[in-house]
């Protein structure tokens, strides 16, 4: 052995003992590094800028309220969320009149409809706006589509707090000296220089304990240098500090499948998918791998998962591109609108549920601007299989009956509506008109009068509201 390959041989043995003090080191106290997270929100909050989130995803946004409301301690005033993705321009053009900056937060898909068109006019618009777009871990495979639509950045679901606040605060900050150190890293590593790589994160792991992203990257760097046993356990310790980062467990299977150790990839491909259900791809080599380990019956359910998974993802793809062009038809030409929009709902029939319900609403809207209130009649009564108690929906069915002059099927199905929903009046002046317009068409004052003056308390100037009640009023002499 030469001179330099030993004095190399003796620099790579005193760092891998000063990595294997830095991972034992590593402890599960995020805590340094989270308060600076919480700090740069918490400073876009302070200055105006709202957190604006257009989803349906309950879950999601019972996490982020309560990130905003228990661990940065903020006012629930901070954060709006709605389901209407044709209120984003709207919202941004009011916050740049109230000079405000938000942070929106928008679904890729809401309901069956893509939003990444809506979100490329939003930033083409405002391009000094935030914006993150919302998607499930399965869609990692559209990383493209989404820097299409000009968004900041992706967080992909399932997600912790921790791991949601660090998304959020890199997106409203630039990058700090720990940032840039890691990308120094990573650099160092793509050319090669693994020690110098190496280095550069132990140091950095003294700044940020425990840092999920420093360790992987360490796990990267130990593959790199065929120490597969220290990459395997920077890859754990990393997973094990923020267990919804899904990450290091893929990195993690990986490397056990390049060790050929098929029940450790196993194992953690189970993981992943408990945590992620919607990986075709995952499901594929799980039953692959089940099948190499004697184990039928679990390649048997998970194989099966694979192919329903994949055909309810393909009918998915079919129903979001309908939509999208029926949106395009909208304005112009309802009709045609209405046909895609029916052919979005059917490519998707066996997976029906409440998520269809504002497609089955806007299609029923298509139909009686058509002029077609019967097949609008029947698109809702589908909906109203799937939710019998939406009060929307009996109304939407109530405005149906009315356009076609079925006065007390119209009364029947509004008072449905009422009775499920009663403050369904004070959503909107039109709302409360529309329903006392019903009323009056069967002679019922006694519905109508009340509705009429909830129209006029929400707006005062709502001329059709005063000339109702000046009639009814007439009338009632």
């Amino acid at each position: 052995m030469n001179e330099d390959a030993e004095k190399g041989g003796v620099a790579r043995r005193i760092q891998m003992r000063r990595a294997d003090k830095s991972l034992a080191g590593a402890k599960v106290d995020g805590a340094r590094h989270r308060k600076g997270y919480a700090e740069a929100v918490i400073a876009q909050l302070r200055d105006g800028g709202r957190i604006i989130c257009v989803s349906d995803n309950k879950a999601f946004i019972d996490l982020l309220r309560g990130l905003i409301r228990d661990e940065l301690r903020m006012p629930a005033t901070c954060l709006f969320t709605t389901t209407a993705a044709d209120m984003l321009v709207r919202l941004a053009r009011q916050a740049r009149e109230a000079g405000e900056s938000p942070l929106f937060l928008v679904e890729r898909e809401l309901r069956g409809r893509d939003l990444s068109f809506a979100v490329r006019l939003l930033k083409n618009g405002f391009p000094e706006l935030k914006v993150l777009m919302l998607a499930e871990e399965g869609e990692r495979s559209r990383p493209a589509q989404m820097q299409e639509s000009g968004v900041d950045g992706c967080i992909l679901r399932p997600v912790d707090g921790p791991g949601l606040l660090e998304r959020l605060a890199l997106t409203l900050r630039p990058q700090n000296e720990v940032e840039r150190s890691l990308e120094w890293a990573r650099s160092l590593l793509a050319q090669g220089e693994n020690l110098r790589a190496l280095q550069v994160c132990m140091q950095v792991l003294e700044q940020k304990n425990n840092s999920a992203a420093v360790l992987l990257l360490m796990g990267d760097i130990f593959r790199a240098m065929e120490e597969f046993d220290k990459a395997a356990d920077a890859y754990a310790k990393a997973a094990g500090a923020s267990p919804m980062f899904l990450e290091p467990l893929r990195r993690l299977a990986v490397l056990h499948a390049e060790k050929g150790d098929a029940a450790r990839e196993l194992e953690c491909l189970e993981r992943l998918d408990g945590l992620s259900p919607l990986d075709v791809e995952r499901k594929l080599r799980m039953g692959e791998l089940s099948l190499r380990l004697n184990q039928t019956d679990k390649a048997r359910k998970v194989l099966g998962d694979a192919v329903r998974l994949s055909s309810r993802q393909a009918k998915e793809g079919t129903a979001s591109v309908a939509s999208r062009v029926s949106d395009l038809y909208a304005d112009s030409d309802p009709e045609t609108a209405a046909a895609y929009l029916r052919r979005a709902l059917d490519s998707r029939k066996e997976f029906w549920g409440q998520e269809d319900l504002a497609a089955f609403n806007r299609l029923g809207l298509l139909l009686r601007r058509a002029g077609r209130w019967r097949d609008a009649v029947e698109e809702y009564r589908k909906a109203l299989a799937i939710a019998p108690n939406d009060g929307g929906l009996h109304y939407n069915l109530g405005m149906a009956w009315l356009d076609g002059k079925e006065n007390e099927q119209a009364r029947a199905a509004s008072l449905k509506a009422l009775a499920l929903d009663p403050e369904l009046p004070r959503s909107s002046a039109r709302v409360a008109v529309n329903l006392a317009t019903v009323f009056f068409a069967t002679n019922d004052r006694m519905h109508a009068l009340p509705l009429l003056r909830t129209a006029l308390e929400l707006a005062p100037d709502n001329k059709e509201a005063q000339d109702l009640l000046a009639r009814a009023e007439a009338e009632g002499r």
